[in-house]
């Protein structure tokens, strides 16, 4: 152990050489303050704190990336995908259902959504429009799963989805793919966002494209996703309007159709399948006079081969007016059949 007098000589050696009176001003000064030990200090902790709170971030973001988390969002920080791959209907059947089921039940199923590339603390929806339509409808908070994603594998979440829940129609698949065209992607990435791998199915994306271009967006879009229709109808349009160009002003025969009250009553199978009516030219012919030889009045005209006929009406107002002769046919068809007996 040290004893007192080996510690004096430790100090007398320490001191060696040093003024009595200087080392006696030493200490006689002030303490020095504490003030930046102080301050270093609270530094040092904020500077921790700091670090907690980014590596709690950082934390965060990668459980979103990995798809850990459901978080809740608010309808109006979400925006749709930057591509448009559903043609809704205006009476499209089952949303207020939808809704409905969503309101008692809850949200079941969290969409996808990714930070948005252009507008800060907002986010970008790759699947889950509708669930996203609904809530917002609802004013409640959005469940979805928050990741990174490039483009491309933001569309090819959105196939995806598209592919396990309903499939969609040949137009829609035909617009998706010239929508995906326009921005750059490749074939392979749109067949990958579609569902299609093989080879041929590749090639496919070509036709699907170039249907979509040779018609009018806009009567696509009024028509609508037509689920019962393929690819011989939708050909055919484009067809159509390749050779003659379809008109869809108001003034014109498809523009005063789309404007009907009747248009929305139609599912849009039926407005397909009226505008391919109205559109297609009717065989050229010399149709008969009637009897006593003059001709039929509002440019109706009719051929026959056969036992068949057919009446074809160049009338302004065509389809109206044929709608008016197809519900006095049965009144028209018991006169006949009444005159037919009292001849014979």
């Amino acid at each position: 152990m040290t004893n007192a007098s080996d510690r004096s000589r430790k100090m007398k050696a320490l001191f060696a050489g040093t003024d009595p009176l200087e080392l006696a001003e030493l200490s006689t000064e002030a303490p020095r303050p504490v003030r930046e030990r102080v301050s270093a200090g609270a530094v040092k902790s904020m500077r921790g704190a700091f670090s907690a709170i980014e590596e709690e971030n950082e934390r965060l973001r990668e459980q979103l990336s990995s798809a850990e988390t459901v978080v809740e969002l608010d309808p109006a920080h979400l925006f749709p995908s930057f591509i448009d791959d559903r043609l809704e209907e205006d009476n499209a059947e089952g949303f207020e259902t939808f809704i409905s089921s969503i309101r008692d039940f809850g949200q079941q199923v969290p969409i996808l959504a990714r930070p948005h590339p252009d507008k800060r603390e907002r986010y970008q929806i790759a699947y889950g429009h509708r669930r996203w339509r609904a809530c917002r409808q609802l004013g409640r908070p959005v469940r979805a799963i928050v990741k990174e994603m490039s483009d491309e594998a933001l569309i090819v979440s959105q196939g995806k989805e598209n592919s396990e829940r309903r499939d969609l129609s040949f137009i829609e698949q035909a617009m998706f793919a010239l929508a995906l065209k326009r921005r750059g992607f490749d074939r392979q990435t749109i067949a990958q966002a579609l569902g299609r791998q093989e080879d041929r199915e590749i090639s496919y994306i070509s036709i699907l494209s170039g249907i979509a271009e040779g018609l009018p967006e806009r009567l696509v879009r009024a028509i609508g996703p037509a689920p019962r229709s393929g690819r011989p109808k939708w050909e055919r349009l484009a067809k159509l309007n390749e050779l003659g160009g379809i008109s869809i002003v108001k003034s014109s025969p498809v523009g005063r159709l789309l404007s009907s009250a009747r248009w929305k009553d139609w599912d849009s199978d039926t407005r397909l399948a009226k505008v391919l009516e109205l559109v297609s030219p009717s065989t050229p012919s010399s149709p008969p006079p009637p009897q006593g030889g003059e001709p039929l009045p509002h440019g109706i005209s009719y051929r026959h081969s056969g036992k068949s006929g057919h009446l074809a009406f160049q009338h302004e107002q065509a389809a109206d007016l044929a709608e008016w002769l197809a519900k006095r046919i049965p009144d028209l068809i018991a006169q006949f059949e009444q005159r037919t007996d009292e001849k014979g």
